[in-house]
């Protein structure tokens, strides 16, 4: 996204869900926690905008999504993902039994997820909703993790390839080397040479596949993976900024909040302005 949004990034784990440890992690995506509860009227909330995906399931209706001015009721057939970095609205009348996982996608970047998926939520993916329903009730963290995995690939298996507007090979090869390399120098020579393109050929090509110069690519996404890192670990400032390739705090804070509103410090705080 071209600018991140100044809302609140949540931290991924809440009184009520189930943790899933790091190391019951696929290579697919890394589960943060799963959860069940029976909500009521006071579960409102605006401008919710997260590091990680969420996946909202109910077992009734009653409950609604309003995501880019689109709002969409939400009940036992169908079933909503929301990207990292897209803020929404929800809220619910009282009595809706709700499932929620909250999740990073380790897939190749799917460069046109900016706005919430809907899938319908046919027998297997309801049964395996049931099944994780009890097992999270239960408490069982280990059979929660697997059931919570199968559960996210049968969605993925119904979304089809289409949401992730999978890229030609020779930009995929750029993406992929980026993403490894996000923390070490990058200049438009070292992209192009992954591309196979002089510079100047490179970058024009860049904009027209991505909509962006590749050093506002490059700045965006470090950006939003120190949203991630700040939302999501305890590492310092200082050592985020090192290891997204920052030379000091100073820059990188400057950096910072030319994307996203506010200092990192104010940003993991929590206490920025919503726009």
């Amino acid at each position: 996204m071209s600018i991140i949004d100044r809302t609140r990034w949540q931290n991924p784990f809440t009184e009520q869900g189930l943790r899933i440890p790091a190391d019951r992690g696929t290579g697919v995506f890394q589960i943060h926690e799963t959860g069940v509860l029976r909500l009521d009227g006071n579960w409102q909330h605006r401008a919710v905008c997260s590091p990680f995906w969420r996946l909202f399931y109910e077992f009734s209706s009653g409950t609604w999504v309003d995501c880019a001015g689109e709002r969409v009721a939400l009940n036992q057939e169908r079933v909503v993902l929301l990207p990292a970095g897209v803020p929404f609205d929800c809220g619910s009348q009282d009595g809706v039994d709700h499932l929620w996982l909250h999740f990073t996608l380790q897939l190749s970047r799917p460069l046109d997820a900016q706005k919430m998926l809907m899938v319908d939520a046919g027998p297997d993916f309801q049964g395996v909703a049931t099944a994780l329903q009890a097992a999270v009730t239960a408490k069982f963290t280990d059979k929660s993790a697997h059931l919570a995995t199968a559960l996210l690939h049968v969605v993925l298996s119904d979304l089809g390839s289409g949401w992730t507007a999978i890229p030609s090979r020779r930009l995929h090869k750029v993406l992929t080397w980026l993403d490894l390399n996000l923390g070490s120098a990058i200049t438009n020579e070292l992209l192009a040479q992954q591309a196979g393109m002089g510079v100047e050929g490179f970058i024009r090509w860049f904009k027209a596949r991505t909509g962006k110069t590749p050093a506002a690519y490059v700045a965006e996404n470090r950006v939003q993976e120190a949203c991630r890192r700040l939302a999501l670990t305890d590492e310092s400032i200082e050592q985020i900024a090192e290891r997204l390739g920052y030379s000091n705090r100073h820059h990188f804070s400057r950096v910072f909040a030319k994307y996203a509103g506010c200092g990192p410090a104010t940003f993991r705080r929590g206490d920025h302005p919503a726009q």
